[in-house]
């Protein structure tokens, strides 16, 4: 029994472990952000050229996780940026549903289904700077990619 508790204990406790792995954290330094990813479920591509982020891809391309900053050198508030992201079925993605949509002072989080595929973003506002992360994947990959999701919000600092 004690063995049994100290089991579910350490279980309970240990950092955004997954089943295929611990977790590595990307830090950007450019714009100062942080999250910890699955390192054998996720895979880094390298950081872009401008040094504003990097894409992670599943090992099958099937799903990516986008981590990106920039500037917000139009002034743009929050609000502005959280209706432009979370505006379902326009010209530009005919094809993008969004099912949940949530505005706090600092953050939002919009997520949906795009063509058969489930899509997950949050992004903040800190020190005029925007910071996001964008995790994609294919919806009858859900059992699969969505329990990732929590431990990407509970790391992501910015």
């Amino acid at each position: 029994m004690q063995r049994f508790l100290i089991t579910l204990v350490l279980l309970c406790c240990a950092p955004f472990v997954f089943a295929d792995g611990a977790y590595k954290t990307y830090h950007n330094a450019k714009y100062d952000y942080s999250i910890s990813y699955p390192k054998n479920v996720l895979y880094p591509q390298g950081e872009a050229d401008n040094g504003d982020g990097q894409k992670f891809l599943s090992k099958d391309a099937e799903a990516h996780l986008l981590v990106y900053g920039s500037n917000n050198a139009l002034d743009e508030s929050l609000e502005d940026r959280f209706r432009e992201e979370s505006r379902g079925g326009m010209a530009d993605n005919p094809k993008k549903v969004v099912t949940y949509k949530l505005l706090k002072n600092n953050w939002f989080v919009i997520s949906g289904f795009i063509a058969g595929r489930v899509f997950y973003q949050k992004t903040l506002l800190n020190a005029g700077q925007f910071k996001s992360f964008y995790f994609e994947y294919p919806e009858n990959q859900k059992a699969r990619y969505e329990p990732l999701i929590k431990g990407f919000v509970a790391s992501f600092k910015g």
